[in-house]
């Protein structure tokens, strides 16, 4: 009985290895243009029905699918008027990338598998609607003002969610004032375009807040924030970007604190797991998440080169709710601890407050110059 275990086991193991060196080859692309419905479909053709992931970006459209091929890189013949260029490359020894830049501004509507065919292939269907302009009205109506790079600044808590208090202070004045200044300050630079996820002081959950920078077609989005401890000496500011895992314990219990605003007002989180869960996977294999700690490496540099303090370790990760974003680079940021006498005098002191701000401005300049570099 024993050895029957052990041989099942060796069977199990080695089914698997196969299962996974399996050569998963892109054989095709195809299109079909609807000009009528302003819509493509995008059909790849394959010999497995192979893991993907897909998504879009919105600064330079683009459509972006992820294959577990160890296909070598070929080129495809462009049959779309709605494309202008498609490009492949290996991002991963078993991972192939497939670029289609877009003339137009799309949404994926959806995107799933076809049974095999008699002749044994797999079909990776990606249908997408396009805005409501034909292409001819996209091209005579882009203009450098339609081109800016979209930032939307989040005034962290509102309302009836204060966040933390101390000395008088509350974190959701400190942090829209902050805001503000921040957009003055942004609105400076002409290819910049900011929006604010409010204005005033009122309660906006975490999902409306991301829902917010999608609306705006967001290329970055800021949630400002203030922190508080037990221990009054630890100061300085700090930046976070989304990981399932916490880098530290203060770190998770940070993100614990700031993901339970919701429950104030009463918002139903009950679907938030499943969301979470699906988001945190896509996360891991899409560019978003190396932009957001782009822009942190960016922040973290430029205010120790001018002087502000850091927290120790100023680059840290969790889970928060509100950086849950499947498309738009997202980071939030503790301006200080509302804690530390030193650091209440530099958060409500204008002129220390806009050196920090400030600080924070050439970052996001140097972030988005390299974004449209890149793009």
């Amino acid at each position: 009985m024993l050895l029957f275990r052990i041989l099942l086991i060796f069977l199990v193991f080695t089914n698997i290895k196969l299962l996974f060196s399996i050569d998963n080859k892109l054989n095709n692309i195809r299109f079909s243009d609807n000009l009528q419905s302003k819509s493509l479909r995008i059909v790849l053709d394959l010999t497995h029905k192979a893991p993907y992931t897909v998504f879009s970006l919105n600064n330079n459209p683009r459509l972006v699918i992820d294959l577990e091929s160890k296909s070598e890189i070929k080129k495809f013949k462009n049959e779309s008027i709605y494309i202008k260029n498609i490009r492949t490359r290996k991002t991963d020894q078993n991972v192939m990338r497939v670029v289609f830049d877009l003339k137009s501004n799309f949404y994926i509507d959806k995107h799933f598998y076809l049974k095999k065919n008699e002749k044994n292939i797999y079909r990776l269907v990606i249908d997408l609607k396009l805005n409501n302009k034909s292409i001819v009205e996209h091209k005579e109506k882009i203009t450098r003002k339609e081109s800016k790079f979209i930032i939307t600044i989040d005034a962290g808590h509102g309302g009836i969610d204060p966040g933390a208090i101390n000395l008088g202070y509350k974190e959701k004045d400190i942090t829209l004032i902050a805001a503000k200044e921040l957009k003055n300050i942004l609105e400076k630079k002409k290819k910049l375009k900011i929006f604010l996820t409010r204005k005033d002081d009122r309660f906006i959950s975490l999902r409306n807040r991301r829902n917010i920078a999608k609306k705006n077609n967001s290329d970055l989005f800021i949630s400002l924030h203030v922190d508080s401890l037990k221990k009054k000496t630890t100061r300085g500011t700090s930046i976070y970007t989304l990981s399932e895992k916490a880098s530290d314990s203060i770190t998770a219990r940070l993100a614990e604190r700031e993901n339970k605003v919701d429950l104030i007002a009463g918002v139903n989180l009950q679907d938030v797991d499943n969301e979470v869960a699906s988001i945190l996977l896509d996360l891991n294999r899409r560019e978003t998440k190396n932009s957001s700690s782009l822009f942190a490496e960016s922040y973290v540099n430029i205010v120790r080169k001018n002087g502000h303090r850091l927290l120790r370790r100023p680059h840290r990760h969790a889970g928060f709710a509100v950086l849950k974003s499947t498309d738009i680079p997202s980071v939030l940021i503790e301006l200080g601890f509302l804690s530390n006498v030193n650091d209440v005098k530099l958060l409500t002191k204008k002129k220390t407050r806009l050196r920090l701000l400030l600080s924070l401005a050439e970052a996001i300049e140097l972030y988005a110059n390299k974004r449209r570099n890149f793009n």
